[in-house]
């Protein structure tokens, strides 16, 4: 079946001056190392799946597989009219997905198989902390794995399939690695609902589509227990999320800013932190129907990284999400510039370690710590900086970054 994915583009990002602040993370200790040699991962990418139509779907036990990962709303885009804001298509979508950033981070604006991602990946950022570890990347859309063609020459992804549009390629070499291969990370990503909905918009064929790719989220998920059954002290996070949803009221396509096309979901078989499962009700952004209190696609990244017992650096750190495990971080962290170019002025939301500090660095080095309850911190010391200046804030050992651009 040939892709008719819309194409939209927007210009790409800003150039970064500072090439050493990459989102590299440290291994743990030897002990901690050893403490997590067990966890692997499985990302389940199901492309053009619309967060409303899943939930039907779901209400109608016809997506039986996806609904025992506890799916919740999410979104995708970046921030609009900020550096961060993408089209909703698949290439900006996939690409954010796994790397934690937006496109001023990872310059992939477009679906374009010439592009090349400019972040560093999930897969290099495991590689460096674990070269022992293998990763697989299987993909029914092949423009994914050209993006991350870079990745892929210098070994980060170590099995790289490209399935031409034939989702059942994607179970069946994804379930034979899960069951008997030795990938610690595997993504697998089916293209069917993406390539129905084109075709035919919010129809009995789309519900079929959805369906469809369930029983082969099922075949996965059967065969990761098969693999229990032989290897019972591995710890395996499962996690599926969708690259956009579509647009109203036919569902044909996608690509724009608005809500139904920017609402994605996530879902995972452990636990979430209130990141994922308590949204924020009143962001100080309320487009979208307050969609901006939930979580997006910059936090899978993080989330999986966490689940490898990978230490952020915040000297280093470079990705715009957060943990959906574990200890929160800085929630709805934003850098904005004044509007007289004076001043940055950093904010975050939440009450959940109102007593704590944070830390704050720009371009890797600390510049503050300050009570979370203040709600925000001042930058004036900003005279003699130019280009792109990445700001991360750091709390509960948990980093979180933004880019702002500066006039040279």
């Amino acid at each position: 079946m040939s892709h008719t994915k819309i194409a939209l583009s927007i210009a790409a990002g800003l150039s970064l001056i500072f090439t050493v602040l990459v989102a590299h993370a440290a291994p743990p200790d030897t002990a901690g190392a050893q403490s997590y040699k067990s966890h692997k991962a499985l990302l389940i990418g199901l492309d053009g799946m619309q967060y409303e139509k899943l939930q039907q779907a779901m209400q109608q036990n016809k997506a039986p597989h996806i609904a025992s990962l506890n799916p919740a709303k999410s979104y995708t885009g970046g921030i609009g009219a900020t550096s961060t804001e993408q089209t909703t298509g698949s290439g900006p979508g996939w690409t954010t997905i796994l790397t934690g950033t937006w496109v001023d981070r990872h310059k992939v604006p477009s679906n374009n198989d010439e592009l090349r991602n400019k972040a560093p990946s999930l897969f290099e950022q495991l590689k460096q902390a674990y070269p022992e570890r293998k990763t697989a990347s299987i993909v029914s859309w092949n423009t994914i794995n050209n993006n991350f063609a870079d990745d892929i020459a210098q070994g980060f992804i170590d099995l790289a399939v490209k399935c031409s549009d034939v989702d059942q390629c994607v179970a069946d070499k994804a379930s034979y690695e899960l069951e008997h291969g030795s990938s610690d990370l595997v993504f697998a990503h089916f293209d069917e609902p993406d390539n129905v909905g084109h075709k035919y918009g919010f129809t009995t064929e789309y519900q079929a589509a959805i369906q469809g790719v369930d029983n082969q989220v099922g075949q996965l998920l059967s065969a990761l227990k098969r693999r229990k059954k032989s290897h019972p002290k591995e710890d395996w996070l499962v996690m599926v999320t969708t690259d956009h949803g579509r647009r109203l009221p036919d569902g044909h396509d996608h690509g724009a800013q608005t809500l139904s096309e920017k609402t994605t979901f996530i879902g995972l078989n452990k636990p979430a932190n209130a990141q994922l499962s308590r949204p924020i009700t009143h962001p100080d952004n309320p487009d979208y129907d307050n969609l901006y209190g939930f979580a997006n696609h910059t936090d899978i990244t993080p989330t999986l990284l966490a689940h490898f017992g990978i230490k952020p650096v915040p000297a280093r750190y470079a990705m715009d999400g957060l943990p959906l495990t574990g200890p929160l971080g800085a929630r709805l962290f934003t850098a904005r510039l004044a509007p007289d170019a004076s001043q940055v002025n950093l904010t975050w939301k939440g009450d959940d370690s109102k007593d704590k500090p944070v830390n704050i660095y720009r371009n890797g080095k600390k510049i503050a710590s300050v009570a979370y309850s203040r709600r925000g911190y001042i930058d004036n010391d900003i005279k003699a900086l130019k280009g792109a200046v990445n700001y991360t804030a750091v709390i509960n050992k948990v980093p979180v970054s933004r880019l702002v651009t500066l006039k040279d």
